[in-house]
């Protein structure tokens, strides 16, 4: 008889059946595996003891499997111990704070105790019901190399509705919250991608638990345990009651459920909270990077951003093309038409040059200063802060395409063995256009935009060089 679970010929005891197979006696006794008759032992212990304080006394995971898998738990024998297991509690203490009437509690939750409690009310496109987003595995496995990996890792408060709770008040404004030890007990509203990344930590212990032969294994498995214990804050709002009180105070006349006052709470904290901008995004990562903190995963996966940023802010000051032009904040209207983001993202293909990646610091922002000078020069009145609005220099799509066509100049003028840091000798590649229309009405840029106008913008700028005699802008046009 083969194991089906890992597919081994099964010597010795078996288990099951699960679904007519059976397993080995190794497999069900690994820990990282759930089989629903192995939790006997488990569930005893958990209805004798607190599982907030004696977490230490007991298989984490192991819970943690036990309560994620509860709905497929049919066994009879088990309902006595369930009914002693739902007298337990989770005790928080709280702060108690009033808004119009609505009662909210503050306090913190550690990881673990969360991932037993909580639950998300997911959209469902068949029924129409629920309100949460879905859950991304890329995001939560970013949060988790966050707690991982960042010396100064935290996590701001989630926003959680709770049914089904004792309150009782300790001293002026702090009150203990008991909350019973079952899954739902707690409904996230707000921060169910930060839970999902303590999800991710959890399994990564029960893969670690499967991996016999990893040399640091041991070591591995207490570092994610006490990220377990990590404390989280958390805004709890009674939906029960607030649902009571609006019911009364239309006397009957409305008709709402909590699910639906929950739904209500989601929109409006996703609705009324604006993002940070992608350009002030950019600064902050950078000024992050120089700072010597590292570990935070949105930056690392892009950390070549925060190489180009200090070289375009160069490209802002007093003595620069783009003095004053670029926004570096991303706040609107405030005259400074050139996004940062938009810049940096634009100059990638450039960074991305083998020669100009080994380049200095100072290098790199010369070549810039000096290729965004002599476009400056052929055409100022695009750059002027008095009629620039008149033209598509400073449109992102031409922004890009000049940059694209940066990295070209670049190689070009190493090909020919001439300075690319000489003013002369990037003139020599760029004059040919100086000539073309940047006019927003009648510009061959007027109808371009997005990925594939950019393409086509700078596939028009070397088609009017190759026109002027450039062939090696011919053959990149081919190649494109």
């Amino acid at each position: 008889m083969i194991c089906s679970s890992c597919g081994f010929e099964i010597n010795g005891e078996r288990h099951g059946p699960y679904d007519g197979r059976y397993v080995c006696d190794t497999c069900w006794n690994n820990p990282a595996l759930f089989f629903p008759d192995k939790m006997n032992d488990t569930l005893e212990k958990i209805a004798h003891h607190e599982i907030s304080k004696d977490f230490n006394k007991l298989s984490i995971v192991e819970i943690i499997d036990i309560y994620r898998n509860y709905p497929k738990i049919q066994s009879k024998h088990l309902e006595d111990v369930w009914k002693k297991i739902s007298q337990v509690s989770v005790k928080i203490k709280v702060m108690k704070i009033v808004q119009k009437g609505m009662p909210l509690y503050i306090g913190k939750i550690e990881a673990k105790d969360l991932l037993l409690l909580a639950t998300s009310n997911l959209w469902r496109d068949e029924t129409l019901e629920g309100y949460q987003r879905e859950k991304f595995r890329d995001k939560t496995n970013e949060i988790r190399k966050y707690l991982e990996g960042c010396s100064i890792s935290i996590v701001p408060a989630l926003f959680a509705s709770f049914s089904e709770a004792i309150v009782t008040p300790i001293s002026d404004d702090i009150e203990l919250l008991e909350l019973p030890l079952k899954p739902g007990s707690i409904t996230i509203l707000d921060g169910q991608q930060r839970t999902g990344g303590f999800e991710e930590i959890y399994k990564e212990i029960k893969r670690l638990q499967s991996r016999h032969s990893m040399i640091d294994r041991d070591e591995q498995i207490k570092k994610y345990t006490e990220l377990l214990s990590f404390e989280v804050p958390i805004v709890f709002v009674d939906t029960k009651a607030i649902v009571e009180k609006l019911k009364r105070e239309s006397k009957g006349a409305l008709k709402i459920k909590q699910s639906d006052l929950e739904g209500a709470f989601f929109f409006i904290i996703n609705k009324t909270q604006k993002p940070v901008s992608s350009s002030l995004k950019d600064e902050l990562a950078y000024k992050t990077i120089k700072a010597g903190i590292t570990g935070i995963p949105i930056i690392e996966k892009e950390k070549w951003r925060t190489e180009i940023v200090p070289v375009v802010n160069e490209l802002n000051k007093e003595s620069s093309p783009f003095k004053g032009l670029i926004n570096l904040g991303g706040i609107l209207n405030n005259g400074h038409p050139v996004p940062l983001f938009s810049f940096v993202s634009s100059l990638k293909p450039l960074f991305d040059n083998t020669q100009f990646k080994e380049l200095s610091f100072d290098q790199k922002t010369t070549f810039l200063v000096n290729y965004w000078g002599c476009i400056r020069e052929m055409f100022p009145e695009t750059f002027d802060q008095q009629t620039w609005k008149q033209y598509l220099m400073l449109r992102t799509t031409s922004i890009y395409a000049f940059n694209y066509l940066a990295r070209d100049v670049y190689s070009w003028c190493l090909e020919d063995g001439i300075d690319p840091f000489d003013v002369e000798s990037v003139k020599k590649f760029i004059e040919p256009l100086q000539d073309f229309d940047w006019d927003k009405n009648t510009s061959p840029f007027a109808f371009l935009g997005g990925g594939k106008g950019v393409r086509k913008a700078h596939e028009v700028l070397l088609k009017q060089l190759s026109e002027k005699g450039n062939s090696r802008a011919r053959i990149l046009i081919q190649k494109e």
